[in-house]
């Protein structure tokens, strides 16, 4: 009976090793994912008044967004699409770049891989805006 428990004890440890490995692999391939995301602001004053479409993902984050700008300012921000997990908080972050008319702000804590590729998502579509 106890070299069957050590066998099965062996086992479990096996499958946590190989279950924590692979979360890490993920966990660090999301990361650098994520660092690779353009969240940089862009000028407002050369986006022309319109609505654009743009579109960000990683492996674990997919977002597509319509943004509304007239008179150089982020008027709407439309979440049209967020796969996201457990992510959905991040979609807090419209109201800041709405009120400070930028796409570089403060990610939501609990919820920052989302909120890294919203942000991506506001710069591609802001960038399609520029003439």
């Amino acid at each position: 009976m106890k070299k069957v428990l050590n066998i099965i004890g062996a086992v479990v440890l096996v499958l946590a090793l190989f279950i924590g490995g692979l979360y890490f692999f993920a966990s660090s391939k999301e990361d650098s994912q994520l660092e690779a995301l353009d969240v940089s602001d862009v000028d407002m004053q050369a986006v022309e008044d319109g609505s654009y479409t743009g579109a960000s993902q990683t492996d674990l984050v997919k977002v597509t967004v319509e943004v509304i700008v007239a008179d150089h300012k982020i008027t709407d921000i439309k979440i049209i699409k967020h796969d996201n997990g457990k992510g959905a908080p991040a979609e807090a972050i419209i109201k800041d770049m709405i009120s400070e008319n930028r796409c570089d702000v403060d990610t939501v804590t609990g919820a920052t891989g989302s909120s890294v590729v919203i942000k991506s998502a506001v710069h591609n579509a802001l960038i399609e805006g520029i003439k």
